[in-house]
């Protein structure tokens, strides 16, 4: 009787002891895990305060780094995201991370001075150009964006048929931080918003000081920018691949 005495109570505080490990693990109203992502950005080695840091992908959130450098993302659920740092004149390495349904607390980047290129993963530098209504615009006032830029001419036919889809393209995510920038390099940027009601930035670039940066060839030329300005995606021309391919990245960066 003693030793069945034993067992029933060896049993039952194995069950106590699995019931207390259970409800030791955050979780969200489903179940699932809350997750947290945590890091410190330094610069020169110390931190690096008021940088904004963001959360993409299958959530969208900002923070931004205290003094000594550190952020974190707490409470949410299981799933894909991307951890972006974000300010003007710097770079960081790595650029991004990209963490799945666990939690990470050694999520750490390094900034440095920007240096900037016009391949993928490469920081775009600053432009300024006329919009369609004659103001001066540049690229960094839409810094912290997602930014689509793409490059158009008057007799490319595709970038007519780009255009058609432009605006409503623009209106779906707009109110996530997304910018869209179509650059005419050879037409009338005003005539161009005109023709498709596009509210979005038209630039001009006729003298095509931006474009020869860039070009690979031939218009369409998309290129997707994350909140940091780099470059995350470019490629010529335009097909419903491309148009998904494009879609895709700017939902990872939102």
């Amino acid at each position: 009787m003693r030793a069945k005495h034993i067992i029933f109570f060896t049993v039952i505080l194995c069950l106590i002891t699995f019931g207390a490990c259970k409800k030791s693990v955050p979780t969200g109203p489903n179940g699932d895990l809350s997750l947290e992502f945590s890091g410190r950005i330094t610069l020169s080695g110390q931190g690096f305060s008021n940088v904004d840091v963001y959360l993409s992908r299958d959530v969208s959130q900002k923070k931004t780094t205290g003094a000594d450098g550190r952020f974190s993302f707490t409470d949410f659920l299981t799933g894909d995201y991307i951890i972006t740092p974000s300010c003007n004149g710097y770079s960081f390495n790595p650029s991004n991370y990209e963490v799945g349904s666990y939690t990470r607390k050694d999520l750490n980047f390094t900034a440095s001075l920007a240096s900037y290129g016009t391949g993928v993963g490469d920081i775009m530098a600053n432009f300024t150009t006329r919009d369609q209504n004659n103001q001066n615009v540049s690229l960094y006032d839409f810094f912290g964006k997602v930014i689509l830029i793409d490059f158009s001419y008057d007799t490319c036919g595709p970038c007519r048929k780009k255009a058609e889809t432009a605006e409503a393209f623009y209106q779906e995510y707009r109110n996530k931080g997304f910018m869209y920038i179509l650059i005419i390099i050879d037409g009338d940027p005003a005539a161009w918003a005109a023709a498709y009601d596009l509210t979005f930035p038209v630039l001009d670039d006729n003298s095509r000081d931006i474009y020869d940066i860039y070009s690979l060839g031939d218009c369409p030329l998309p290129h997707v920018l994350d909140r940091n300005c780099t470059i995350r995606y470019k490629r010529e021309g335009w097909s419903e691949a491309i148009k998904a391919e494009v879609e895709e990245e700017i939902n990872k960066y939102l």
